[in-house]
Order: C-alpha cells, then sequence, then structure tokens
C-alpha cells in the first residue's frame, strides 16, 4: 500500500506532458496487451486442439493399415486345418527327437512352403508344437528342427491357453539361427483344436520380420521431430519409426485403460502432444509423439509477426502522443516562464493569446492579473511612501513636546539669579534634550550625536536618582560617524530605568556599548533590573514580529523604536530582547552601518 501511495504521488508530481504521455501509454498498452494475450492463447489452444485431432485421426488410419496387414498374417495361422496330414501330424504321440519319415517330411515341408507363398516375403519362420510331443521348427537360414520342446511357462502360452482358440500376438523379441545368428521378430501364436471333439491338437507360431511395419510407419510423417511407435500390452515396443526413441514416461502415461485419446506429456523440459489408437486386432498401441512447439511454429511466426507489428503501432502511436501532449502544453510552458518572470518582479510581460479554449482563457486572466498588478504595485509604493512618512512625523511629534522648550530659558535664569546650580544644570540639559529632539528635519544623526543626547538624558536622571544608578558607556571610535535614525537608543534607556531598576531596590547598573559586526551595527543596552518572566518576554516579541502599532500612549517604549527602525531600514533589522527574572535585561538594536561619507554620497546622487 506504501509502494502505491508513492506512485501516486510521484506521479501527481510530474509535469502535465509526461502525465499525458503515461496515461496514453498505459491506455493502449494495457487492452491491447490484454487482448492480445489472450487471443493469442485462445488461438494456440484451438489450434493446438485440431492439430491432436488431425494428429488423432493419422494414428487412426496408420494402426487400420496395420489391423490390415495383421489380419493377414493372423489368417495364416488358420491353414493347418486345411491339411489333414498336420493334423494328424499335431495329434501323434512322439518322443523328442524322433525321427521323421519321408512321407511326413514330405507333407511338412509342402506345408511350411504354402505358408510362405500364402503369406508375405517378411515370414521368417514357422513352428509347428504337437500337445503329445511332436514339434517342427523352421528357423531362418536353417533347416528343419524336430528337436525343439514348447516351453510351458512362456508367457504368451498362458495368454494363449485362455483365449479359447484366439491368436495371440506378440511383441518384437529375437531368435536365434541353427547357425547362430540373432534375427529381431514379432510373432502369431494360436492354439489348434479337434473341430470334431473340441480337443487341444497344439499350436502354431509364426514369426514375421518387423521390417514390413517399419515401412508402414516411415510413410507417416506428424512433424520434423516425430516420433511414432508400437507398444504391445505390457508397455514393452514392437517397432518404431527410423530414429524414434521410445519414451518411457509416456508409455506409462498410457497404462490406464483408455482404448485411445489425445494427451500432453513433458519429455526434458519440452511439452509433448502424445495422441495414441490401441488395434481391435492385435491389441497393440500406436503412438505418435510430436513436440508442442514444432506444432505451434507457425503460430508463433504468427505471435511474433503480431507483436513485431504491435510494437511498431504503438511505437508510432507514442511518438504522436509525445508530439501531441508537448503541443498541447507548449502554451502552459510558456506560460509558466512568464509568472517566473513575474515573481522576480518583471511585469512589463504578456501572454499571446492565439486560442479560446481553456489556455487561451487562462492566458487573457494572466494579462489582466500582471495588468492589475502593475497598478498596484504602483499604488502601494506611493501608498508606502507616503505611510512611513506619516509614521515617521507621527512618532517624532510623539516625543517633541514643543511648549517645554520656551520656558525652560525663563527656569534656567532664575534659578542662576538664585544660586541653584542643580536646577541650571538640570535646565541646561533638558533644553539640549528638547532641541535634539525638536530638530526633525534631520532624518539621520551620528551616532556620536545620539550618544550624546543619551549621557545628557543620563546626568538628569543621575541627578533625579542621587547617584542610584550607575551608567557605563563604551563604544568604538568606527561606530560614532555611523548614521542612525534620531531618538533610538535613550528611549530603551529610558525603559531600562522604568521598568528595570526603578522597579528594583538599591542601585542599579545600565551598560551601553556599540560595535561593528560584518557591515552591522549592534547597540547593546543591558541593565541589572528586575527582568521579567519567559510568558511575558514571549508576549513582547511576538508584539515586535506581528504589531504594527506605534508603540503606547507617550509614544515612546519598544514597541516605538522598533518600528521605526523596520521603517527606515526594513524587517531584517530591529530591536532583539533577552531577559530573565531578576537578572536584568539586554536589548540589542541591529542596524546597517553606514558611514558619514557613504551617507552623504547617497544623498547627492539622490539630489
Amino acid at each position: 500500500m506504501k509502494r502505491i501511495s508513492s506512485m501516486i504521488g510521484w506521479f501527481k508530481n510530474q509535469e502535465l506532458a509526461r502525465k499525458l504521455i503515461l496515461i496514453n501509454f498505459i491506455l493502449v498498452m494495457l487492452p491491447l496487451s490484454i487482448m492480445g494475450y489472450f487471443a493469442f492463447s485462445r488461438f494456440a489452444a484451438t489450434l493446438e486442439q485440431k492439430v491432436g485431432d488431425y494428429q488423432q485421426q493419422t494414428m487412426k488410419q496408420l494402426t487400420l493399415n496395420l489391423d490390415t496387414y495383421m489380419a493377414e498374417l493372423d489368417r495364416l495361422t488358420l491353414m493347418p486345418y486345411q491339411y489333414e496330414p498336420i493334423i494328424a501330424f499335431l495329434e501323434s504321440k512322439r518322443d523328442q527327437g524322433q525321427a521323421l519319415t519321408l512321407e511326413e517330411i514330405k507333407q511338412l515341408n509342402g506345408f511350411v512352403s504354402q505358408v510362405f507363398l500364402n503369406g508375405r516375403i517378411d515370414i521368417v519362420g514357422v513352428s509347428l508344437f504337437g500337445e503329445s510331443g511332436a514339434s517342427y521348427v523352421v528357423l531362418p537360414e536353417s533347416q528343419y528342427v524336430t528337436t525343439y520342446k514348447l516351453d510351458e511357462n512362456a508367457k504368451w502360452l498362458k495368454n494363449e491357453q485362455m483365449r479359447n482358440g484366439q491368436s495371440t500376438f506378440i511383441g518384437t523379441h529375437n531368435i536365434q539361427s541353427t547357425g547362430g545368428t540373432i534375427f529381431p521378430v514379432f510373432s502369431i501364436a494360436r492354439e489348434l483344436r479337434s473341430f470334431d471333439t473340441g480337443k487341444k491338437l497344439g499350436y502354431i507360431v509364426i514369426d514375421v520380420a518387423p521390417s514390413v511395419i517399419h515401412q508402414i510407419l516411415s510413410q507417416v510423417t506428424l512433424g520434423n521431430r516425430d516420433a511414432i511407435y508400437i507398444t504391445d500390452q505390457n508397455g514393452g515396443v514392437v517397432a518404431g519409426k527410423e530414429h524414434a526413441q521410445p519414451i518411457a514416461a509416456i508409455s506409462s502415461l498410457l497404462q490406464d485403460g483408455e482404448l485411445e485419446g489425445v494427451t500432453h506429456a513433458a519429455v526434458n523440459g519440452e511439452r509433448q502432444l502424445v495422441s495414441f489408437v490401441t488395434s481391435s486386432v492385435t491389441e497393440w498401441k500406436t503412438i505418435g509423439i510430436v513436440p508442442v512447439a514444432e506444432l505451434m511454429k507457425d503460430s508463433f511466426l504468427i505471435r511474433n509477426s503480431i507483436m513485431l507489428l504491435g510494437i511498431i503501432c504503438v511505437g508510432l502511436a507514442m511518438l504522436m502522443s509525445v508530439f501531441l501532449a508537448f503541443q498541447i502544453t507548449k502554451p502552459l510552458r510558456g506560460l509558466i516562464k512568464l509568472m517566473r518572470k513575474v515573481e522576480h518582479g518583471d511585469l512589463l510581460v504578456s501572454f499571446p493569446v492565439k486560442q479560446w479554449d481553456e489556455v487561451g482563457h487562462l492566458g487573457k486572466a494572466f494579462n489582466t492579473m500582471v495588468s492589475k498588478l502593475s497598478e498596484l504595485g504602483y499604488l502601494l509604493y506611493e501608498t508606502e511612501i507616503r505611510e512611513k512618512d506619516a509614521q515617521i512625523a507621527a512618532l517624532q511629534s510623539k516625543i517633541n513636546p514643543h511648549f517645554l522648550y520656551n520656558t525652560l530659558g525663563s527656569i534656567s535664569m532664575y534659578a542662576e539669579v538664585e544660586g541653584n546650580q542643580e536646577v541650571v544644570k538640570m535646565t541646561n540639559n533638558l533644553s539640549r534634550l528638547l532641541r535634539y529632539s525638536l530638530n526633525g528635519q534631520k532624518e539621520r544623526v551620528s551616532l556620536k550625536d545620539e550618544l550624546d543626547h543619551v549621557r545628557g538624558y543620563m546626568t538628569i536622571q543621575k541627578m533625579r536618582y542621587e547617584e542610584r544608578i550607575d551608567f557605563q558607556l563604551e563604544s568604538i571610535e568606527a561606530a560614532l560617524t555611523c548614521k542612525v535614525i534620531p531618538l533610538i537608543i535613550q528611549p530603551i534607556v529610558e525603559n531600562a530605568i522604568n521598568h528595570g531598576i526603578d522597579q528594583g531596590i538599591g542601585n542599579g547598573r545600565i551598560s551601553l556599548s556599540c560595535r561593528i559586526d560584518e557591515s552591522l551595527l549592534r547597540i547593546v543596552i543591558e541593565d541589572d533590573g528586575i527582568g521579567m518572566t519567559e510568558e511575558k518576554l514571549s508576549a513582547i516579541r511576538r508584539r515586535l514580529q506581528y504589531s504594527k502599532d506605534l508603540g503606547g500612549s507617550s509614544g515612546n517604549g519598544l514597541l516605538n523604536v522598533h518600528r521605526r527602525i523596520v521603517l527606515h531600514y526594513g524587517e531584517l533589522y530591529g530591536l532583539s530582547l533577552e531577559s530573565m527574572p531578576y537578572q536584568g535585561m539586554k536589548v540589542i538594536l541591529t542596524l546597517p552601518a553606514v558611514h558619514e561619507e557613504l551617507f552623504k554620497g547617497r544623498e547627492d546622487i539622490h539630489a
């Protein structure tokens, strides 16, 4: 399931052209593959069935031809009934090796000659065995023999004794002439009985060379690698087509009582089509075996041709699909490129609408959107400039009490007349503070002026708190020439006094340090007051990050200073806070380190 989900996710993230190509490929290949597989499977099964039926009919015709030949041989075993002297010879009682009379020899030779004459040239031997010991055996390339005794334990003899005078066909076996030559033959044996009394007289056995069977089998062809052979009732091979190798596994497969049929067998890992027919005359099975691949080679050629044609068609279809997919998505790719330009601030782009389908409507909407963005961008730029000017003016107006400045001169003069130097010192420092605050025409001041303003402010605070506050100021020389916006340090120092030192017990310390780190001016105001909890600190940090207010009712404070810095320099600059309960607070102001010379250069450029 996880693998399927990952594949679906992969598909969703692909380009539209690739999705179209993949979908087309699946819609073409899947039905074509399924249809081709089932069509060829059905075709192959039907063809194999038809071939099996044809092979079965061939085996039946072959068996019929063999039965005709065997029936002719079988009729030869009835010839003794036509010769009274032969019947009399079989009935006679004789000792083993007893010599024949000339008349008997003449009659027996005449009978055997008639068998050879009425039979075929493939008959190689005739044997007569009387029930009372008479025997006359003619072997190939031999004179007659009368000393042979019938083997009572022969298997064919036991079968023949149960067939009530019907002939028995004996599978291929070897016989030896008097000269020692071995001849492979199959034989036909019949039990002979008296017509008058029904008494068993003896047996006649005709030995036949299997060459005629080989000739008949060789006239039948099932395939280039076919195998045709004949087996007896016990599965023994009687004869086979030239180069045909009997297969034991198939012979055992057919020992199930069926007279005929078509089946399959695996031989050496190769499927074989096997058809067999049982002879009604000899009870032998004629077996034909052909490899299925041999029979189906034409169908495989058809299959391969169809597959090649299908691959070519699918390839052409996929090429067309790729072409159409890229043509359809080409306007979308162009629209994406234009959108990326808009992302980088280029609003002077336009999508050429050439069609009024979904892509055309989307392109028209894009052009409208870009036009609106261009207008809104200009309006937003103008509004931000005006808003910044208004906010800066409002911030400065909040901390510029004009009415006090006019009266401070009078207070200082009266204190000087009365000889109160502390009042004189306090009013003079306050005058400088107000004069610095009222100088709102200056957008930037040097850090040195800002620090002098803080020193004057702390002089007044020390007089107020009677030396309870220890104020320390450190700054590197390079930082003093940096340009900053006015009135950003004093509110932080005032906040440290009011919320840190003033609410504590005993003396307090406030340290102010300025340094430059990698083109950034960092101003750190740190006190050892009561600090604040993590919850309160987090709340103030959220206000600094998200609030657009301008501070408290007095206009002073952390938020006031932070908003002014952000409005002047951007979101990358401003205040950061660090504090823990009863361990003081540290405020870090981060501004760009712009020196006086560089600032003047920028003013000249704008002028």
